[in-house]
């Protein structure tokens, strides 16, 4: 049985998000207007250029599986446009002897290693996003200061006799036709408001779409992959946009500055924009002084953490933190650096600390709460196991740990921590015993339940006090989007 092997960005790739219209990629419904003398395999990516792509694994296993009689799909763009990021970005302004351009990058990995195996490549144009001003000759459709990426790849069919999907144009067409209003029901909504809509990603309705618009293109080349199509392709209708079962429409609201009471606990901050609060599973209202919920400014350093005589903050399957925050707007690039001391610890699990950037925060909490458990990254430590963990995350409620240490933390043990957000890039560094470990994060969802705003800050709980000193934020620019 021949296969077809699918590559690109968050347009193509599988989700799992708990979204109001979960993000789908059009590459997880092609396979519906194929028929069973083919198999669909889908490697894509979120948050993957055609550069970036290369060092995935999902790449190793294409070009050491695709042969003779395959097929290959291969749809980047939006994250190659992306000149913000070194790592991700092509121009599409140089032709493909240029090493550095897109077409260049399309070709010499994928369109070339397509073919020495005898497979056959077929190269897609970007999908458009939905745009609100309906101006669809500008970045909604891909054309930009680096170039026009949808011409790069049609120019690329041309010089390489390789067969190619326009679906850039195809969606600015539709998009165009229906308006905006109905464009974006193609598209993912966190919440059930259509003023939370992901202009970028598709939902189920959306890839299902975008996957018949991809077999109608077919079938009018004369690539033999068309063969296999289905003989009647069913166009989608309104009847596939179905919400997510498990949808939890949560009650929040984004921090207000304006709104903010300082407490006994956290009212010596004088840093401007920085803001001191605790949350979570607390065991009691975290703003009672009883609970021991710290955050104070001394001599330019902060002492943050927990110690109250019930230890009721923790690094677990749930969390309470204390947490020194700062509000970020969602389309904001910036680094944080920070250095920290343990100065003070009563118990070893489910302690930790750290620099951490999160979807939400909370300053009005009274009682403890055990359903919070957002999204978030951190340059961070925390111990369980007899182990310290070092960079983790929780996403969709799941702890993640990246690296750790075979001994726990201890008092006067010392890190520096850095986490940089770079478009839908996250890059986290700690430094702790003369060792280095390092985690990139990319397209992390930070906007399931803020969708304005993400929060960066520095935390410590159960037990611990940590003194932060030579905070240092610095801001970046505006990110391009996703």
């Amino acid at each position: 049985m021949n296969k077809i092997y699918i590559v690109g960005d968050s347009t193509l790739s599988y989700f799992k998000d708990p979204y109001y219209y979960p993000r789908y990629g059009y590459g997880t419904q092609i396979k519906n207007y194929f028929n069973d003398e083919v198999e669909v395999i889908n490697l894509a990516l979120s948050g993957r250029s055609s550069k970036s792509f290369l060092i995935e694994d999902n790449y190793k296993t294409l070009i050491n599986n695709i042969t003779n009689g395959d097929y290959l799909i291969i749809g980047f763009g939006h994250n190659d446009e992306k000149d913000e990021d070194p790592n991700r970005f092509t121009t599409a302004n140089k032709d493909l002897n240029d090493t550095s351009s897109y077409p260049y990058y399309l070709n010499h990995y994928y369109v070339e290693i397509a073919k020495n195996k005898g497979a056959t490549p077929i190269l897609c144009t970007p999908i458009c996003r939905a745009d609100i001003n309906e101006c669809y000759n500008a970045n909604s459709a891909h054309i930009t200061r680096n170039g026009d990426y949808r011409k790069a790849v049609i120019n690329l069919g041309i010089e390489t006799n390789t067969t190619v999907i326009d679906l850039t144009e195809r969606t600015k067409e539709l998009y165009i036709k229906i308006g905006y209003d109905k464009a974006i029901l193609f598209h993912a909504w966190p919440k059930n408001k259509k003023e939370t809509v992901d202009t970028t990603h598709l939902n189920i309705y959306g890839a299902k779409m975008v996957a018949y618009l991809f077999a109608e293109e077919l079938k009018k080349t004369d690539c033999n992959l068309k063969n296999y199509l289905l003989k009647d392709l069913v166009k989608p209708t309104i009847k596939d946009l179905i919400p997510n079962k498990e949808y939890i429409d949560l009650p929040y609201v984004p921090f207000n500055k304006d709104k903010y009471k300082p407490t006994t606990n956290f009212s010596h901050i004088e840093l401007e924009g920085w803001y001191g609060t605790a949350f979570g599973d607390t065991g009691s209202n975290p703003l009672d002084l009883n609970t021991g919920y710290i955050i104070k400014e001394e001599n330019n350093k902060f002492i943050i953490g927990q110690d109250g005589q019930y230890l009721k903050g923790k690094i677990a399957n749930t969390e309470g933190i204390p947490f020194l925050f700062k509000q970020i707007n969602k389309d904001d690039n910036f680094k944080v650096n920070v250095d920290v001391k343990v100065i003070k610890k009563k118990v070893d699990d489910m302690a930790g600390f750290g620099l951490m950037l999160r979807d939400d925060v909370y300053t009005d909490q009274s009682i403890s709460d055990n359903t919070i458990l957002s999204n978030y990254v951190a340059a961070g430590l925390y111990n369980d196991n007899e182990k310290t963990n070092i960079i983790y995350s929780r996403e969709n409620k799941k702890l993640i740990n990246t690296n750790y240490n075979s001994s726990y933390f201890n008092i006067d043990d010392t890190a520096h921590l850095e986490l940089e957000r770079i478009g839908q890039v996250v890059n986290i560094k700690v430094i702790y015993k003369n060792k280095t470990y390092t985690k990139t994060y990319t397209d992390f969802d930070f906007l399931a339940i803020d969708n304005k705003y993400m929060y960066v800050g520095l935390y410590a709980t159960c037990g611990l006090l940590c003194e932060f000193n030579n905070l240092e934020y610095i801001y970046l620019g505006k990110s391009q989007g996703a």
